[in-house]
């Protein structure tokens, strides 16, 4: 991930959710995979759960920036605080991934679980009941993240791999992109969603060789289940199935 130019190719114009096996780095997998699995499991599982989260964001990121320091992009990336169009879809997370988030809302939000943010996950898991991934994608206007709050992440720091994958190099294609209900384009850089789609992978095959409960979660489910049990963290490092 560290190839050594001056310039990157044009961006890549559209991306299919169901192509994500096109941006896979098996080697990037692998190194992220063991080097999970080298964590201290056997003294305080839970620390590692979220260790385990925690080191898979910095790793993102750091490989991001790096790369991204090397080669000169073509276009900047118009990104930036407030801008919230890509918080409409619908994201999926790792389980580590939403027992961390669970924590900082624990620590910074004490009472989410009895505020206005559960009766959102449940008005938002009634509107998605039932309905294809492709129905969810030209109804995503009406489905915000619950986390989004006035217009910024309240959780930025520790958001889902896949959220830090997502960019424009136009906040117009963005906005078009949400106004419209068909798969508008967007262009976008593939060496992000390589990187982080492939650390992402590793988190989950670290999770799986661990025989802890690892398929990719629906946001707004997976909250939804942690503020509605009991210890989600502990029992999820114990093996328990957290998450339904």
């Amino acid at each position: 991930m560290t190839r050594e130019t001056k310039d990157l190719p044009n961006p890549v114009s559209h991306y299919d959710s169901q192509d994500y096996l096109g941006f896979i780095n098996r080697r990037l997998v692998e190194q992220v995979k063991n080097a999970l699995l080298e964590c201290c499991w056997q003294d305080r599982p839970e620390t590692a759960v979220l260790e385990m989260a925690r080191q898979t964001i910095l790793l993102a990121d750091h490989l991001v920036g790096q790369f991204e320091s090397i080669n000169r992009l073509p276009e900047p990336i118009a990104c930036g605080p407030g801008c919230c169009s890509c918080c409409c879809n619908q994201v999926e997370v790792i389980p580590p991934e939403a027992l961390l988030i669970g924590h900082y809302l624990d620590q910074h939000f004490p009472r989410w679980k009895e505020s206005r943010l559960q009766e959102r996950l449940a008005r938002l898991l009634h509107k998605k009941a039932g309905k294809t991934k492709v129905e969810l994608a030209k109804m995503r206007r009406t489905l915000p993240c619950p986390l989004l709050k006035k217009r910024h992440c309240s959780v930025y720091p520790v958001r889902p791999l896949v959220c830090r994958a997502m960019h424009a190099l136009s906040k117009e294609h963005c906005q078009m992109a949400l106004a419209s209900q068909d798969r508008t384009e967007v262009p976008f850089y593939a060496h992000r969603y390589e990187i982080i789609l492939s650390v992402s992978r590793g988190l989950q095959e670290a999770c799986q060789a661990l025989e802890l409960q690892n398929r990719p979660l629906d946001l707004v489910s997976a909250l939804y289940c942690l503020a509605s049990q009991p210890t989600p963290l502990a029992r999820w490092a114990a093996g328990e199935e957290v998450f339904r």
